[in-house]
């Protein structure tokens, strides 16, 4: 999904001239940003709950949120290539 959506994107910027590309993410490239946004993700939620700061858990959900995304993508990636 995340491939397909940067080819569109990279359609768009061509028709309207800017002249920045999208890179095509690999599985590899998935899972590491994955396992970053896990352990960034947990750090923000713990943080949260132990200085009782609501916007720090919430921003920590949504990394972790955002890590369980691309692992799945990541997942659907290495299950096409194969």
């Amino acid at each position: 999904m995340i491939n397909e959506m940067n080819k569109k994107i990279n359609k768009i910027n061509k028709k309207l001239r800017v002249n920045v590309e999208l890179p095509e993410f690999t599985s590899k490239r998935l899972h590491q940003s994955a396992t970053v946004n896990l352990i960034i993700g947990g750090g923000l939620a713990s943080a949260g709950v132990f200085l009782k700061r609501n916007e720090l858990f919430f921003l920590g959900s949504l990394g972790l949120l955002s890590s369980l995304v691309m692992s799945i993508e990541a997942k659907k990636l290495q299950d096409k290539s194969e």
